[in-house]
């Protein structure tokens, strides 16, 4: 069984080594779910010689209750198999942190796990060259940390918010129409 990882040390970590190489190129939806698919590519932090890659999707939706701000809902992230620390721990770090995820329900759905003894940015070009082949607009393309890729896939999904909000604040006037 795997210990407990120091937080605070790997959520610097993924700031300082997440690039985000091609985000979706479409904004969040603001009243409905958005999928978002993506790929998460990183060196294995067990065979320096090897890269894992991480096929899945995010579904980003309105919480059905409404929450405090800052009260995200997490599944499918499976963050203690990595840190041993349970979602509602991860949610308190990130807030001592500063971080705010807006108060929706992130569900992340893994598709596909794999390895090649291909380079990370051999890896990183051909998909970029599949995705320009597949005219594929929606899918982000991420080089994230190894053993807690999860925060690289969480810094891409605020970047992704922190992108809709002039559409998000339109769309809410918009909503309220005359009465506002």
């Amino acid at each position: 069984m795997r210990g407990r990882i120091d937080l605070d040390k790997k959520w610097k970590e993924a700031l300082r080594k997440t690039k985000i190489i091609r985000a979706r190129y479409g904004k969040l939806n603001t009243f409905k779910k958005t999928v978002l698919p993506y790929v998460v590519v990183s060196r294995s932090a067990v065979s320096k010689k090897t890269t894992v890659i991480r096929e899945g999707k995010v579904g980003v939706s309105r919480a059905t209750v409404h929450r405090p701000d800052g009260a995200p809902i997490f599944s499918g992230f499976d963050f203690y198999s990595t840190t041993r620390y349970k979602d509602d721990t991860i949610k308190t770090f990130l807030l001592v942190r500063g971080v705010k995820l807006p108060s929706l329900r992130y569900s992340n759905y893994p598709v596909d796990l794999k390895t090649t003894e291909k380079d990370v940015q051999t890896v990183i070009k051909e998909y970029q060259e599949l995705f320009l082949r597949k005219e594929d607009i929606e899918t982000g393309l991420i080089i994230g940390i190894p053993d807690v890729w999860q925060f690289s896939l969480l810094i891409y999904i605020a970047y992704l918010i922190a992108k809709s909000v002039d559409s998000d604040l339109k769309n809410l006037l918009d909503e309220l129409g005359e009465d506002f």
